[in-house]
């Protein structure tokens, strides 16, 4: 796998990163794979972040020490980030979820500097996220799978199987550290892998790199359909600075659209159904609404802009030629905002 990564890596042209490593087989992989490559991929400073999540008794602390001493040992910068185990757990929503943006917000902390942070997911992370978004339903978005490069987050094993990883550790005496809570079934993730994506592969053979595939194909149709949508709805959006009542509501981002010019795009492909490419559009420019929120089959291009309308802590509202989209620091905000005239 070696001269393919190597080419890969090198075309982002990264100097410096932070490899996010927890001791088990994939990141220690990644871990070595980079210091042994160093000088050929042009890379002037590595470093290793761990992050101790505080859910574990015993063995986090066993793997918190493994890393530590791994960094030691190849005399690279080692950090560590510890979180509140009982606070992951009692907050709202799932411990998974919690878990995983409370470890990306301890990563950036300790990523400063650094041109991105590395993360060892894999061909087989990809095709069980395929298959959760598959299972509940997604759009062309959510098709695009896991991204190599998101923000500065750089993930550049996701065509390498776990049996290539496997591969890999043997062939240079790797050793790593068995993470228990990755074989409990109580956790989605978990049963996807150890129990859904096998029984899958056994009747499909080769089904986990074709949702890989479908992932690699969705992301390229996605920037297809982002550049024709940027075209389209690019031209409406109207500089405006947020006033004093907006300010007053507690915004934390906003957009305008220009109501005429947006009404003339529309109103040119009305045969056309553009309701989810501005849809796609406007969740690219960081205000996601729920599919269908913009459908109206009577309108031109399909496409129905709600005199004001709430979705969590977003809004959307008209005001006199212009279309107001707003992301509020909460979701009270947004309602109050929807409700003033």
């Amino acid at each position: 796998m070696s001269l393919d990564l190597l080419q890969n890596i090198r075309r982002h042209g990264f100097k410096r990163l932070l490899l996010a490593v927890s001791g088990g087989l994939d990141s220690i992989c990644l871990v070595h794979y980079f210091i042994c490559n160093k000088e050929r991929l042009g890379i002037e400073w590595l470093g290793i972040a761990h992050v101790h999540h505080g859910l574990r008794v015993g063995t986090a602390d066993r793997d918190a020490a493994f890393v530590e001493a791994f960094a030691k040992a190849h005399d690279i910068p080692f950090f560590l980030k510890k979180l509140d185990g009982e606070a992951l757990k009692n907050a709202e929503g799932s411990l998974e979820e919690n878990a995983r943006d409370a470890r990306y917000n301890a990563l950036q902390e300790a990523a400063e500097n650094c041109n991105a942070i590395v993360t060892a997911h894999h061909a087989g992370d990809q095709a069980e996220t395929m298959y959760m978004r598959l299972r509940r339903g997604t759009t062309l978005a959510g098709l695009k799978g896991i991204q190599e490069v998101r923000d500065n987050i750089y993930r550049p094993f996701l065509n390498v199987t776990r049996a290539e990883l496997l591969a890999y550790a043997r062939e240079n005496n790797l050793e790593w550290c068995e993470d228990e809570s990755n074989s409990d079934v109580k956790f989605a993730r978990n049963k996807v892998r150890h129990e859904f994506l096998p029984q899958l592969e056994k009747e499909c053979p080769g089904a986990a790199m074709q949702l890989c595939r479908i992932a690699l194909l969705a992301d390229k149709a996605y920037a297809k359909v982002m550049n024709a949508s940027e075209s389209l709805f690019a031209p409406v959006l109207k500089a405006e600075k947020a006033d004093a009542d907006l300010r007053q509501h507690d915004l934390k981002a906003g957009i305008a659209l220009d109501k005429k010019k947006l009404r003339k795009v529309l109103l040119a492909h009305e045969s056309t159904d553009l309701s989810e490419m501005f849809r796609l559009w406007l969740s690219e420019q960081g205000f996601r609404f729920p599919i269908g929120f913009f459908y109206d089959q009577k309108e031109p291009a399909h496409v129905k802009i709600p005199v004001r309308a709430a979705y969590r802590k977003r809004a959307i509202a008209k005001n006199g030629s212009t279309v107001r989209i707003c992301e509020f620091e909460s979701v009270e905000a947004a309602l109050k905002f929807v409700s003033c005239k």
